[in-house]
């Protein structure tokens, strides 16, 4: 059974509130240790805290490396009779003025077009730090403009700014409380009638930074599912179920394909000993540049691997490995298979069950009626053959399965009429 609204909302306010207390008292805990080591400290562990703070922050903001290098445009970047996918970017411009219309007064978050196939969409919102753009924006990937209509795009935007506007922990968004925890704590215990040994401070550091980062990330994760939910049924609620399904599906679909390519690309690296696992990353990106835009199948996924197989780009990688790196590789390998779930074998739906009227991989009214008839009557089979769609798996991950974001939105429309199909 699908956990009611009412249920998640109350939840994410509950916790919202301990995050507000816990910043308050990050916040008077920092000023105190700070304080502490200003009157103990001499200039050698001035110099020491100084290191420790920035190892602290490199940790905390090391995410937003990739952003940087991330292929990336401002909206406003392109000219507005500029294409985007099938639309022109003063279309998308005008898409974001009515979803943004509603939060008038309240902070505006960039609008980011990335050039990488499967980047989906997602937000940063993240206090004091908002003077960095990339830290304040939408960001929505080029292939999602290509696959979807106007309104699945909204629905999927409308759910990102949900999360920018609403459902984002407080406490994520103050990561500099947690960045100057992690780093002056650490201080204090290593000092020593004002003495400092950077070794032993650089040591009390690792040992404290693994421990409060792995409890701080359990601790934010406990209402990731939660908030997707409540992001759904908020842009479900705008532009109605069916969009912000139909849109589910453009984004799972196209990380379905990634899923099988690395599945096929994987078996071809454990079965050339030409191939290395350090190549893989090239390979897919090779894959992707011959990827057609339309959905494809498991059969045209090997095809298209055969053929970048033979192509020159791919010869030139090749290079011999003995026994002892093929059997060094095996391991790395079979680490990637088993933590991406590659080897399993999922149960999953018939699309010809209820996608018949246009199978074209997107649903119309009736055909949403079969599915949600066709999720009940199979509750243990999944949408999409991939280990994030698996319920056992994503037990411990930040989404629930499309099965189960869909099942909670039919849930919330039977139950609140306002909610439109």
């Amino acid at each position: 059974m699908p956990p009611s609204p009412a249920l998640l909302q109350a939840r994410s306010n509950k916790y919202a509130r301990i995050d507000y207390a816990t910043i308050g008292l990050l916040l008077a805990i920092n000023l105190f240790l700070l304080y502490q080591i200003i009157i103990q400290s001499s200039i050698y562990s001035v110099f020491v805290s100084c290191i420790l703070l920035a190892l602290s922050y490199a940790i905390h903001l090391s995410f937003t490396h990739g952003l940087f290098k991330l292929p990336k445009a401002r909206i406003i970047e392109f000219g507005s009779t500029q294409k985007i996918g099938r639309y022109q970017a003063g279309k998308i411009y005008l898409m974001m003025r009515e979803l943004l219309a509603p939060h008038k007064g309240k902070e505006q978050p960039k609008t980011y077009i990335t050039f990488q196939k499967y980047d989906g969409a997602f937000v940063l919102n993240s206090l004091f730090f908002n003077f960095v753009r990339p830290l304040n924006a939408v960001y929505i990937s080029h292939h999602l403009f290509q696959i979807l209509k106007a309104g699945e795009v909204k629905a999927i935007l409308a759910h990102e700014l949900a999360h920018f506007y609403e459902y984002i922990r407080p406490l994520n968004r103050v990561r500099f409380a947690l960045m100057s925890f992690n780093a002056l704590f650490p201080i204090y215990l290593s000092l020593n009638q004002g003495q400092i040994s950077f070794w032993k401070a650089l040591l009390t550091w690792f040992v404290f930074s693994a421990i409060f980062n792995r409890l701080t990330n359990l601790w934010l994760s406990r209402t990731s599912q939660d908030h997707e939910y409540l992001c759904d049924l908020s842009a479900a609620k705008r532009y109605g179920v069916l969009n912000i399904v139909n849109g589910l599906f453009g984004v799972v679909k196209t990380a379905e394909i990634q899923a099988q390519l690395y599945k096929a690309l994987l078996t071809r690296i454990r079965n050339d000993n030409t191939l290395s696992i350090k190549d893989l990353e090239e390979l897919v990106s090779h894959c992707e540049s011959e990827l057609p835009s339309k959905a494809i199948g498991e059969r045209d996924i090997e095809r298209l691997v055969r053929k970048i197989m033979g192509d020159h780009k791919v010869r030139d990688l090749r290079k011999r490995l003995s026994k002892e790196e093929q059997k060094a590789e095996e391991k790395e390998i079979q680490g990637i298979v088993e933590r991406l779930m590659l080897s399993h074998d999922f149960k999953v739906l018939d699309w010809k069950r209820f996608d018949y009227v246009i199978p074209d991989g997107r649903l119309n009214p009736s055909e949403y009626e079969r599915l949600i008839r066709t999720l009940e009557a199979k509750p243990d089979h999944q949408l999409f053959d991939m280990a994030t769609d698996n319920p056992d798996f994503t037990k411990k991950s930040s989404h629930p399965t499309v099965a189960q974001r869909i099942q909670f939105l039919e849930h919330a429309r039977r139950a609140d009429p306002a909610i439109a199909l």
